[in-house]
């Protein structure tokens, strides 16, 4: 089941129509935005600094977001963020991709409606502009975004949205549960 986990007295801040695994986990300061999801596995520890999701985001399986001392990670808006991807301390603008495996590391900024291609690696400090496809370790802005490509964002949107829709008619979200720094379970 979902583990919501208060942390320092700080617990996890969920939003309106929000879909959580059964075995995500979500720590300590957490917002996460409405109409998001967090898929299998994926593990959000706002332990150092805080963690803001924006609505409409897909935290997909597997996924780890952390932070650093006084270093939140902040995801905008329509962010997809692939399976196995790892943030810590970045900044990821509305609409951008973060593929399979990417990493992207403390200071870094992802521009608004760029994919970071699967397995890349954005460095510490690394900028990467808007609407262009980064790729490598490190990553290099490879080409702008155009056609089909330029729309997959939207597309990625789309499909976990309808997914999100399909798991909470299911039910499986009513498996999650909260925890107080107790130990003890909280009522949602």
């Amino acid at each position: 089941m979902a583990h919501i986990i208060e942390l320092d007295g700080v617990a996890p801040r969920i939003g309106e129509g929000v879909f959580l695994a059964p075995t995500a986990v979500l720590i300590g300061d957490v917002q996460i935005g409405e109409n998001s999801s967090v898929w299998f596995g994926a593990v959000l520890r706002g332990d150092l600094s805080r963690i803001e999701i924006g609505a409409r985001c897909s935290i997909q399986d597997n996924a780890v977001i952390h932070c650093a001392i006084d270093l939140p990670t902040i995801v905008g808006d329509g962010v997809t963020v692939g399976h196995g991807a790892l943030l810590e301390g970045c900044t990821v603008h509305d609409g951008a991709v973060v593929g399979m495996n990417a990493v992207v590391l403390q200071n870094a900024r992802v521009g608004e409606r760029a994919v970071v291609a699967a397995g890349g690696v954005v460095a510490e400090r690394m900028q990467v502009a808007p609407g262009v496809l980064a790729a490598g370790v490190p990553v290099a802005e490879k080409k702008p975004l155009s056609g089909s490509a330029a729309r997959w964002s939207e597309m990625a949107i789309a499909d976990y949205q309808e997914l999100r829709r399909r798991y909470l008619a299911h039910g499986v979200d009513r498996l999650a549960t909260q925890t107080a720094a107790s130990g003890e379970p909280v009522k949602r």
